[in-house]
């Protein structure tokens, strides 16, 4: 089991990536409302004023598990309530959502750091606690242990090629800076540069931008290659997009 932990500013942008993906299926949730994402953004944002000088109040969680493991959506809710209780999060506002459009099967929580009194759940180490609750999930829950699924840097039990591997974690790097509410291209370089993505766009002579790629283990790929969405016009407009929804909550 791994678990991916980022901390962000906008809710609009993360509630639309984890409820509107395809097959989306809400698991669990406490203190939000799931008719529809502009509901549930709603309600954390409601929360969220308890205590405004909190900036970064969105928690989310990616929580994958090993291919050979039997999950059913009961273990997943079990094990999103486990890790929220962990992090101290239970008494907070989230939202478990299963995914299935990857291979792995897969969950993303969302919860409010603000809690419903204006306290704050503590992001220090944040993502160091991540690994190690999932370590203690996995003990907990009979799980596989999923450090142990790595061979080599370049190929996993699943023989995924190095360059898919490497698009795939390039995608899932855009996907969770888009969700965090990131709205400027410098933003992006700089979330991706932290986890060892270099972001190049390509410049014409006359100072137009007509493209961008992304280069991750020595391995070069362009932006449309990476996704369909993630041409650098297209991904222009996702950062504009979350421009105008970041405005819209400091009115």
């Amino acid at each position: 089991m791994i678990g991916k932990t980022n901390i962000g500013k906008s809710f609009g942008g993360c509630i639309r990536y984890v409820m509107e993906k395809e097959q989306a299926e809400v698991l669990e949730q406490s203190g939000v409302r799931i008719d529809s994402p502009q509901m549930t953004s709603e309600d954390f944002n409601l929360i969220r004023k308890q205590n405004p000088q909190v900036e970064n109040a969105v928690w989310h969680t990616s929580i994958s598990f090993a291919n050979q493991d039997q999950v059913t959506n009961e273990l997943m809710g079990e094990v999103a309530k486990e890790y929220l209780k962990k992090m101290g999060l239970k008494d907070h506002q989230y939202l478990v959502v299963r995914h299935k459009d990857q291979k792995h099967k897969h969950l993303h929580i969302v919860a409010n750091r603000v809690g419903f009194h204006g306290e704050v759940a503590n992001d220090k180490w944040y993502k160091n606690r991540t690994a190690q609750v999932c370590d203690e999930l996995e003990k907990k829950f009979g799980l596989i242990v999923a450090r142990e699924q790595y061979h080599s840097k370049d190929q996993t039990l699943d023989k995924i090629p190095l360059k898919h591997q490497t698009k795939i974690e390039i995608r899932e790097a855009i996907k969770e800076r888009l969700s965090e509410g990131i709205s400027s291209m410098d933003q992006l370089k700089e979330g991706l540069a932290r986890e060892g993505i270099e972001t190049k766009l390509q410049v014409q002579s006359t100072g137009r931008i007509n493209g961008i790629s992304f280069r991750k283990n020595e391995i070069a790929i362009k932006g449309s290659a990476v996704d369909r969405n993630f041409s650098y016009l297209k991904l222009k407009r996702q950062l504009e997009s979350n421009q105008q929804l970041n405005r819209g909550l400091e009115l």
